[in-house]
């Protein structure tokens, strides 16, 4: 389970990229137009997912992040190793490296935040009686024995 704490410090890490790729957007227009564009259009969506994922912990703002942070860190890293189409860059900048520590960091922890969530019995239960909250079968099997229903 990811913690509120851990949740808005992934959030806070998510909103950095986002405002590095934005800084950074100009001086890429200006070298390589479509780099520039993604910088600007990445930048905006990972700070609209900082925000989702700063109120709510939810599903598609780990994921997406997590799609875009590694993305972004794939595409630095190309872009400095066997190159883009039409850019190649040979530095690796101060800048850079933060944000790929960042995406890295981000993976991290979207990674066990995607993961299925597991209940724990409530009071009474057995500290084994453990399931899956959100498979149908289990959810099945509950009321059926709620219901004094066997299986």
């Amino acid at each position: 389970m990811i913690t509120p704490t851990t949740r808005k410090l992934s959030a806070a890490a998510l909103a950095a990229v986002g405002v590095i790729h934005l800084v950074l957007s100009p001086e890429y227009l200006s070298e390589q137009t479509y780099i520039g564009a993604l910088f600007i259009a990445g930048g905006l969506f990972m700070c609209a997912l900082a925000v989702a994922l700063w109120r709510a912990d939810n599903v598609p703002s780990w994921l997406l992040g997590a799609l875009t942070m590694a993305g972004m860190g794939i595409g630095f890293v190309l872009s400095r190793t066997t190159g883009l189409p039409g850019f190649h860059e040979s530095e690796w900048e101060l800048s850079g490296i933060v944000a790929l520590v960042l995406e890295a960091g981000f993976v991290a922890v979207a990674i066990p935040a995607l993961a299925p969530r597991r209940d724990v019995a409530v009071a009474g239960g057995h500290e084994d009686d453990r399931r899956f909250s959100h498979t149908p079968d289990a959810a099945r099997a509950e009321r059926r024995r709620e219901a004094g229903v066997n299986a």
